[in-house]
């Protein structure tokens, strides 16, 4: 946050105030503009006061008189011109005389960097000591006397905003300013007395052999004003303030000038300081306009016309403001108002109030004017609304509060990582992966295409500090090379958490694989099959959705523990889905099924199977033929030992029929059964038990 200091004298040449300093200190904070402090100082009031970054135009005696004309309902003198001084308003004296050596030359080689530069060369300058008003003036805003030409430069500064700085003319090779990007290992010694080494790349001002200025920032101190100065250069300038910040973050160093150029200056205002520097020390310092040199011209920005709507303002602020109380204010602040129809104008903001570009800006000006502590407390009504979720969004709060349900903790990782995360959990960095171009650490770097790195780290995290056992979730997005989508991350490692009557457990695969079925069901996602690929990798099956890969499911391999600093022999079971390719054929709808009148009956069924059909296979062909009858199916048991070949397994089925309608005969039951089992043997080829 920076401060502006400014006396209530000076305020009062631009406004007539009759408010007393404490009471104008007050409407100044309650239109925004918030009075850090008011200090007596040599029989005046001085305020300091908060200017916030998008407000540059509060850097300036001008910008703030402005301001309390507004709030106070009274006319602001803007064609005022050092009335204080008693200099007389004489036209400037301008001659084509010539220095004997050269005449004043200005060019810039980075236009963009600076697009409008001025220099006027004023002659028989005689720099002295300050008149005691203006040393007093400068010494209520914080600042110290130098020397007359000085201080009317710092004074300007501190009334228009703009900065300004005056070269010795006598003292820069060849009578020229160019305005150019250093070059490496070029030195110059500031006004501060610090030489400083400059680098490649930051702007100056030079002369024909030497830089003699850090551009924006500050002067050297080879071609400072002394008591010897007879003739000099008054630059005024517009530079980009990007190019200013930079110069000053890589130098350190930070001026009340370069602060007002990272904030961008006002283009008028260049030409506007200029003037008023050039007449006071033509007026105060006996000189002479010889020539005035410019270079560019920035083009105008294109103004923006507001359509504002007073009563749409006067709804939100609950007060009563007329139209032309309305016009007057913004009026006083500077902007062009018209009228298009009852109560609705076309605003044109003000070069300097480049932070106003929609109608809520106008209405948030109208309150300021009017008084934050005139709107009246009123309690806002509330108007029930009905707010639409997006089907992936819906899919994303069924999935968190099932998987919290099931007893999952959710945790919350960053959206960035690196590669070293990638090599340590054993995943290749996809080509086209997103980089940041400006990273601020090299471990934050690359907009993450998985979960997994970010669940490995959490386990590692975890177990590294004596917590094993643990179930861990992360629904976040993740980022392809041209798009984004969300997913599902799921991590199990140790022991399954005690239950009443059971003890612990390691945790298997099939607990994961449990937990991803119930997420399917819950959102009613049909044709999922389990694939275990051959060779079975690192993912123990892939997962997928009509015929479409939606995720996997596996096993942390012992080599990936170790990249990861995990030190525990159990199995750390992992999974990734897709919640993007689920929300592509999840059923939302809630459909109420009433509870059955009649009686079910159960029947089991025992097959021999190989282990490239899965049993989501066989799931499916058991609902197809069971159509109609089928209320529950469940995989009892799956049993691979002695009594089962080599490469086979046994499974066990559940199945529970019922009807809605009637209570089903034992043959009508058993022509449905019969129907499974003869699909499960001519369609899957299975062996029955």
């Amino acid at each position: 946050m920076e401060f502006m200091k400014i006396s209530y004298s000076w305020i009062k040449e631009f406004v007539d105030v009759k408010l007393s300093p404490e009471k104008l200190g007050d409407r100044l904070t309650m239109a925004g503009l918030s009075v850090a402090s008011l200090e007596e100082i040599d029989g005046d009031w001085v305020y300091d006061i908060e200017v916030m970054s998008n407000r540059p135009d509060w850097l300036s005696a001008r910008g703030i008189a402005r301001e309390v004309a507004a709030i106070t309902n009274t006319k602001f003198a803007n064609s005022r011109v050092c009335e204080f001084t008693g200099v007389k308003k004489k036209k400037i004296n301008r001659t084509t005389g010539k220095r004997p050596d050269n005449r004043l030359t200005v060019s810039v080689e980075d236009t963009k960097a600076c697009p409008l530069y001025y220099g006027n060369l004023i002659t028989g300058v005689k720099a002295a000591e300050s008149p005691a008003w203006l040393i007093k003036r400068l010494n209520s805003v914080g600042l110290r006397s130098v020397n007359n030409v000085v201080d009317i430069t710092n004074l300007c500064l501190m009334e228009y905003g703009q900065p300004l700085h005056a070269f010795d003319f006598d003292k820069l090779e060849g009578g020229a300013i160019i305005v150019r990007r250093a070059r490496d290992g070029e030195r110059l010694i500031l006004l501060d007395g610090i030489e400083k080494r400059l680098s490649a790349g930051l702007l100056v001002i030079a002369d024909k052999k030497k830089p003699v200025a850090i551009a924006g920032i500050m002067g050297g101190q080879a071609s400072e004003v002394t008591s010897k100065t007879v003739n000099i250069m008054l630059e005024s300038a517009c530079f980009d303030p990007v190019v200013i910040r930079q110069g000053a973050r890589t130098i350190g160093v930070v001026s009340d000038s370069s602060y007002r150029f990272e904030r961008s200056v006002d283009i008028p205002g260049v030409r506007a300081g200029l003037l008023a520097a050039t007449r006071m020390i033509c007026d105060m310092c006996g000189g002479t306009l010889v020539v005035s040199r410019q270079s560019g011209m920035p083009a105008q920005p294109k103004k923006q016309k507001i359509m504002f709507d007073l009563k749409e303002a006067v709804d939100v602020l609950s007060i009563r403001v007329t139209s032309r109380e309305a016009k007057n204010i913004l009026k006083r602040l500077g902007f062009v108002v018209k009228d298009k129809k009852q109560d609705v104008f076309e605003v044109t903001a003000p070069s300097f109030r480049k932070d106003v570009k929609v109608a809520e800006d106008l209405t948030e000006e109208i309150a300021r004017s009017y008084g934050y502590d005139k709107i009246p407390l009123t309690t806002p009504e509330i108007r029930p609304f009905s707010m639409e979720v997006s089907k992936d969004q819906a899919i994303e709060r069924v999935s968190r509060e099932l998987l919290v349900a099931m007893g999952f903790k959710e945790v919350i990782t960053y959206s960035l990582t690196s590669e070293e995360n990638y090599a340590k959990s054993a995943i290749q960095v996809p080509p086209g992966i997103n980089a940041l171009v400006n990273p601020l650490s090299q471990d934050y770097h690359l907009l993450r295409t998985t979960l997994l790195p970010a669940l490995f780290e959490c386990a590692s995290f975890n177990i590294n500090r004596n917590d094993p056992n643990f179930e861990i979730f992360e629904i976040a997005h993740i980022f392809g090379e041209a798009e984004e989508t969300i997913s599902v991350g799921i991590l199990l490692s140790g022991d399954k958490r005690a239950e009443w009557l059971k003890d612990y457990r390691p945790y298997t695969l099939y607990d994961l694989k449990g937990a991803l079925e119930s997420l399917f069901d819950e959102l009613r996602v049909k044709g999922y099959v389990f694939v275990k690929p051959q060779p079975a990798g690192a993912s123990i099956f892939c997962i997928f959705i009509n015929g479409q890969m939606a995720g996997s499911i596996g096993v942390m391999s012992e080599a990936v523990k170790k990249r990861w600093g995990i030190k525990v022999k159990k199995d750390i079971f992992v999974a990734e889905v897709s919640l993007s390719a689920l929300a592509r054929v999840a059923d939302l709808k809630k459909v109420f099924t009433p509870i059955a009148s009649t009686p079910s009956i159960s029947r089991d069924i025992s097959v021999l199977t190989g282990d490239v059909t899965p049993y989501a296979a066989i799931k499916e062909l058991i609902e197809k033929r069971a159509a109609g009858y089928l209320k529950a199916i469940a995989l009892s048991e799956c049993y691979q030992g002695k009594e089962v070949p080599r490469g086979s397994r046994g499974l066990t089925i559940s199945l529970t029929y019922g009807s809605d309608t009637k209570t089903l005969t034992d043959a009508e039951i058993n022509l449905v059964h019969s129907n499974v089992l003869e699909g499960l043997v001519k369609e899957l080829s299975l062996t029955l038990r």
